[in-house]
């Protein structure tokens, strides 16, 4: 998603100098394109993303944060903020502006007794789970363990225990963040509730969020893993069969998983198939073996070329999903309801195949159905998240090598997701054109279905946040008045033309 239109400026020598001073007895580093450490605060997950920051600011607390920002506010500098740098957006990169890269702010306190956890802006979610599960805690986060917690946490939040916790931001109950002014403000429900509620889906656009504290709850070993088919057309039968019978939630009523489960139905290319296309089901079963081996029986059945569900700790939930940093990549997002039909899979399997006979270097790509019990996600109302309902994310990730294959595989992502929108329609629904692109159905927020954390090419602000705009438009204008904070879905202060 493309920012607005600013008038914010590179960064100068004289910048650069002045930051030194500014920092000078602090612990934070100051790094330039010549400076040792420079290239991996500008790199990306996705090197797609990445852009060549005039400099790039590693602080180590939100004093040092409010230096920065204070700075760049007052000298109109370009600004972009760093966690765990896996948008593929480049919402994290700035071209010549000033990074604030919190890769050294990376703590987790566990506050076993209130089962809260106090998660430091730069962590990635395996940094969370592995520290919460040491006491024997989890909370929601990223269904892939190198996901930055801000990021995810900001646009809402999607994990392996949504079925029954809700989203990322369901779970927050305080955070701290530095304003465009400088400032450091607390955020709750109790301290600064208006910009509490405008951090949970639209919170990148109000600040610098330092530290997040986290609801925990008790966590045992869950029952999990990955499973792969040879997509022949029995196969593709019968596992959209259980996957349909396990997952839709009927009239009234829960999942037959009751919201303990979720899973990734996905086409992979694979070493195991001599790197032919598979079925991938990667899931989890938040109970004992057996319970989960009753549970996840149709597709055991089915004699997987590749088994690997077992008992394990809940941390490795979120190191199922095979990603590979350092490719070119787009997460491109769509949307979709169940029950899937067969013949979408059958049509998608084909366009699959047909993407990568034109690209010779994108064999790491991933079509998924991301499959979970929404109910408790679709009731919850905390923050501005617009896109709450009973629909499902479906996710195309290509991943390529080569900078010529750019546009192409960026235009495959899009026709792909279109072909989720059409699918939408099979089913009934009537799709929404958006407010000036393509889009999904609508929800009762009246934002269009589609996760503002996956890239969205067409869609504007007012898509992703649909009724909430007008007052985040409000909080943006007392907030961040100047538009500081303006790289992802960026909000138009009311203080500002459009």
């Amino acid at each position: 998603m493309a920012p607005l239109s600013t008038d914010r400026r590179q960064v100068t020598e004289a910048d650069i100098q002045e930051l030194r001073l500014l920092l000078s007895g602090t612990q934070a580093h100051v790094r330039t394109p010549s400076d040792h450490g420079y290239e991996a605060a500008v790199e990306r997950w996705s090197r797609a993303a990445e852009k060549p920051a005039g400099v790039a600011i590693a602080p180590t607390s939100a004093e040092e944060v409010a230096i920065v920002i204070k700075y760049a506010s007052e000298q109109g500098l370009d600004v972009a903020v760093k966690g765990g740098g896996h948008s593929t957006a480049g919402a994290s990169s700035t071209d010549g502006g000033m990074l604030v890269d919190l890769g050294r702010m990376r703590g987790v306190k566990v506050d076993v007794d209130k089962q809260l956890l106090h998660v430091q802006g730069g962590c990635l979610w395996g940094d969370v789970d592995d520290a919460a599960y040491k006491h024997g805690l989890a909370t929601v986060g990223g269904t892939v363990a190198d996901t930055g917690v801000g990021g995810l946490t900001l646009g809402g939040g999607y994990g392996m225990l949504s079925g029954q916790r809700g989203l990322v931001i369901d779970n927050v109950v305080g955070a701290t963040l530095v304003l465009a002014n400088g400032e450091i403000k607390k955020a709750s429900k109790e301290e600064n509730a208006d910009l509490f509620w405008s951090l949970l889906g639209a919170g990148q656009n109000m600040g610098v969020t330092c530290e997040f504290v986290f609801q925990a709850y008790s966590q045992e070993e869950v029952y999990r893993g990955t499973l792969a088919f040879l997509p022949t057309p029995e196969i593709i039968t019968k596992v959209v069969q259980a996957v349909n019978d396990l997952y839709t939630v009927p009239q009234n009523g829960r999942s037959k998983n009751q919201g303990r489960g979720m899973g990734i139905l996905g086409l992979v290319k694979t070493p195991e198939a001599g790197g032919n296309t598979v079925i991938l089901f990667a899931a989890s079963h938040d109970g004992p073996e057996e319970e989960g081996k009753t549970i996840f029986k149709p597709f055991l059945d089915l004699s997987p070329i590749v088994n690997t569900m077992a008992m394990g700790p809940y941390p490795s939930v979120n190191r199922m999903v095979p990603t590979e940093p350092g490719m070119r990549s787009s997460m491109k997002g769509a949307a979709y309801v169940l029950p899937i039909r067969e013949a979408f899979v059958t049509d998608m399997l084909a366009q699959f195949e047909d993407f990568h006979s034109h690209c010779d270097d994108a064999g790491k790509s991933i079509v998924a159905w991301e499959l979970y019990d929404p109910c408790k996600v679709a009731e919850g109302e905390a923050g501005c998240f617009a896109n709450r309902g009973m629909h499902l994310n479906g996710l195309i990730m290509p991943m390529w090598s080569k900078a010529g294959n750019d546009q192409l595989c960026r235009q495959w992502a899009r026709d792909m997701s279109n072909c989720f929108k059409e699918e939408i329609e099979v089913h009934g629904l009537t799709a929404s054109k958006g407010v000036e692109g393509g889009a999904s159905i609508r929800g009762k927020k009246g934002a269009v279905l589609l996760y503002g954390n996956y890239d969205q090419y067409d869609e504007l602000s007012k898509d992703i946040f649909g009724a909430h705009y007008p007052r985040l438009q409000q909080l943006k204008a007392k907030f961040d008045p100047d538009n500081l904070f303006n790289k992802l879905f960026p909000i138009t202060p009311t203080t500002t033309s459009a």
